[in-house]
């Protein structure tokens, strides 16, 4: 048979068909047999999926596709999960770890308002399957403490999605009753504050920064930082980080979308912002933001990774 990449042109704006650099990486890596489950009836599959498929299975020869048809076997699903699934989902097995990929989570939805019903806005079926990969091939998944115990705020949806379609896994965490952060964690979210922490916690952090740990901080413009939470600034002045006071008001209209405070910063080029810089949708929205200070310390290196413009400025007086 002709491999589907001779016989056919890529039509799709959006490029549904095709796999990026991240899962020909994954692909290429690849050392254990996968098998992928196509579950449809027949006369009713979808060409986004079928076509998605045959570029996984051209690139490895450890991976397999095998369509199965409920109709003729009503059964075989119930070997992977007990709950239903709907046609034109996938299933990604690779020996003892199987994961279900219901048809819903493979296309992107929004809400219309206008007419109050539900409306496609995208295809996730690469995200959605080397992410199942990846969880069936490894044998084991990175951890992320949540830290709890301080109003919070409560992680979005989306956000816990993205995560775990990382296969990451996440698990809250009060370090008023540990030692110290467990030793499996890959890293530690502090997801905006309203409460500072204790002084015992504030070691704590410090001492897993210090080994080797990682931890991102998030904080909220409405609180005054500084003075309110002596502690969870200890944590950042460890690293010379401190947050400045006030809210960021942009003047660059190239640099904000169409508010002041919504501002859309410059992006440096690093590891972590490798997905979004240089590209043609290079912007990253970040409303309500607060200033980052920096301050040289010995054996610490700091990168920049957003900037605004040079008009911008920090708005220390709310009220006005």
């Amino acid at each position: 048979e002709v491999p589907s990449k001779y016989r056919e042109i890529d039509l799709s704006t959006q490029k549904l068909y095709s796999i990026g650099d991240q899962t020909k990486k994954v692909l290429k890596k690849l050392d254990k047999d996968v098998e992928i489950y196509y579950i449809a009836q027949s006369g009713s599959e979808s060409s986004d999926i079928q076509k998605l498929l045959e570029k996984y299975e051209e690139g490895s020869d450890h991976i397999k596709v095998e369509q199965k048809d409920p109709a003729v076997n009503p059964k075989f699903v119930s070997q992977y999960t007990s709950d239903g699934v709907s046609n034109n989902s996938v299933i990604v097995v690779c020996g003892d770890k199987n994961k279900v990929i219901d048809n819903n989570s493979l296309y992107e939805t929004t809400v219309n308002y206008q007419t109050y019903s539900s409306e496609v806005t995208g295809f996730d079926g690469e995200g959605q399957i080397t992410s199942a990969i990846n969880y069936v091939t490894s044998d084991s998944m990175p951890v992320m403490y949540t830290l709890e115990g301080h109003d919070e705020a409560t992680m979005s949806d989306t956000l816990k999605d993205t995560i775990q379609k990382a296969n990451i896994d996440i698990q809250s965490l009060n370090l008023l009753t540990m030692d110290s952060v467990p030793d499996d964690a890959n890293g530690v979210l502090i997801l905006s504050p309203t409460n500072d922490l204790n002084a015992e916690d504030a070691d704590k952090l410090i001492a897993y920064l210090n080994n080797g740990g990682k931890v991102l901080i998030s904080t909220s413009y409405i609180d005054c930082f500084s003075e309110e939470m002596p502690n969870l600034t200890k944590v950042l002045s460890e690293f010379g980080l401190s947050i400045g006071n006030g809210l960021i008001v942009e003047q660059d209209n190239a640099r904000m979308y169409q508010n002041p405070i919504y501002l859309l910063p410059n992006v440096s080029s690093d590891s972590l912002t490798n997905g979004v810089y240089g590209k043609s949708y290079d912007y990253i929205m970040m409303p309500y933001a607060q200033p980052i200070l920096t301050k040289e310390k010995d054996g610490v290196t700091l990168t920049t990774l957003l900037t605004t413009s040079e008009k911008a400025y920090s708005k220390t007086d709310l009220n006005q």
